[in-house]
């Protein structure tokens, strides 16, 4: 399961004393087009009504774009029409509503019974300058550079960290308010020697990348030299496994 937790402070000071929400994003089909179960609890209004993110391509993107899908179901509920999308807020007359700071965290919960848990990712969201609405983040992932984002608006009259996140997200992939397409199953294109089929490490997208490597390397099996692939060969099937198996 992977926990997002929203706290009104900086990174350096998060504590159960500041969180202001949190987002829970579990696996129903663990498969490499997976389906989750998400559920998003807020200070003050309580937890979400349990939504299906069904059919995400695994280790295709960064989690972030994930973690954006699942704030823009839980947030604006459609039973029959889900969006994975911003809702347009409308101008305020009065100012607005805002934060000065706030960050958030990706954490991996090995299971149920294990108290085990890694840190994926993270995210500073800061007010940009004096004007009360503008915001600038700085996302950083376990793989992948830190991403910083230009000046976005988030002025709503009521404020929601939630939002404020899922606007942050959508910053980080364009400067409009919008999320960008699902990305593809990430499924490069593999190379036959000797008869038999393997994926060029170097050709997959990160995180499946860093994924496939960490996971290779687990289980001792490292890529095979090629002087046309930088990162090595590794056989096709173990790449399929890795899609089918690894969290």
């Amino acid at each position: 399961m992977l926990r997002i937790s929203l706290h009104a402070s900086s990174l350096a000071q998060t504590s159960r004393f500041n969180r202001v929400a949190w987002l829970d994003l579990a696996y129903t089909k663990l498969e490499p087009v997976a389906d989750y179960k998400v559920l998003l609890f807020q200070a003050g209004d309580g937890a979400s009504e349990p939504r299906t993110l069904p059919q995400y391509p695994r280790w295709s993107a960064s989690l972030w774009d994930l973690v954006a899908r699942g704030l823009a179901l839980a947030l604006h509920p459609d039973e029959e029409h889900p969006r994975e999308e911003l809702v347009v807020l409308p101008a305020t007359r009065k100012g607005c509503a805002f934060t000065r700071q706030l960050c958030a965290t990706i954490e991996h919960y090995a299971g149920p019974d294990s108290q085990k848990r890694d840190t994926l990712g993270t995210v500073t969201i800061a007010q940009a300058g004096r004007a009360r609405g503008n915001y600038q983040a700085r996302f950083t992932e376990h793989a992948g550079k830190a991403v910083h984002t230009p000046t976005f608006r988030y002025a709503p009259d009521i404020f929601s960290p939630a939002e404020l996140l899922l606007h942050a997200c959508a910053a980080r992939h364009s400067d409009q308010a919008v999320l960008p397409p699902r990305p593809a199953l990430c499924v490069p294109l593999p190379v036959t020697r000797e008869g038999l089929r393997y994926v060029p490490v170097h050709r997959l997208v990160e995180p499946a990348r860093t994924g496939f490597q960490n996971w290779l390397r687990q289980y001792s099996e490292p890529p095979e030299p090629e002087a046309d692939a930088p990162l090595g060969l590794a056989p096709e099937p173990l790449y399929a496994k890795f899609l089918h198996t690894a969290i």
